[in-house]
């Protein structure tokens, strides 16, 4: 059974805009999924072995409460042939059990920066996102540490005499080429998110 509160507002004046959401929800019963420390290993070593290395975890259940909120501000510059967008977000999400204990795996808050641009069939977009470490950890987990993530992508669309479509894509990601983790995985030490990477894509639609 869960009890929830949403809280959403949206404001726009001409090319200027603001949302929000704030949320709170009560739940009873929350299933999660809770990692094995070492010292529980050790015990029960003999009886289970060593799991191949790999960690094992088992699905509990507590009271819990989650809670938090998501914003963005976005501004239009129109120009003659096509619209610049800025836009600011942010979002953060507690989750924490009626006793005080944190919930495993939340995600942390984020900021994110977004520049796009369109006009006829062009697009482009270059996003920037800061994410904040996570230090609200649950038994058995470890902190994340913060990371910045930037992208970029560019998008053209022909459209060619027979009405078909061609669709090139250019990207790049993690422009920055950092080392970041996501909290929420399980394997977030053994495998980072993946580096700087550019791709290329081609679409012909018919």
């Amino acid at each position: 059974t869960a009890n929830n509160i949403d809280l959403n507002v949206f404001y726009q004046n001409n090319n200027f805009s603001i949302s929000a959401n704030i949320f709170s929800n009560e739940v009873d019963n929350y299933i999660y999924l809770q990692d094995e420390i070492e010292e529980e290993h050790d015990e029960h070593e003999e009886e289970h072995g060593d799991h191949g290395g790999l960690i094992l975890a088992n699905y509990l259940q507590k009271d819990s409460e989650l809670e938090g909120y998501e914003f963005e501000i976005s501004q239009i510059f129109a120009f003659d042939k096509g619209n610049l967008t800025l836009s600011l977000g942010r979002d953060s999400v507690k989750g924490e059990f009626k006793n005080g204990t944190n919930i495993p795996r939340i995600v942390p808050a984020r900021n994110i920066l977004t520049v796009s641009y369109s006009e006829d069939n062009l697009e482009a977009r270059l996003t920037y996102k800061d994410v904040e470490k996570q230090n609200d950890i649950g038994e058995g987990e470890t902190m994340t540490e913060a990371y910045e993530m930037l992208d970029f992508s560019l998008r053209k669309t022909l459209e060619l005499n027979n009405q078909n479509k061609l669709t090139l894509s250019l990207f790049g990601k993690n422009l920055l080429d950092e080392v970041g983790r996501n909290h929420s995985s399980f394997v977030k030490n053994e495998v980072p998110l993946p580096g700087r990477n550019f791709g290329v894509k081609l679409n012909y639609r018919f």
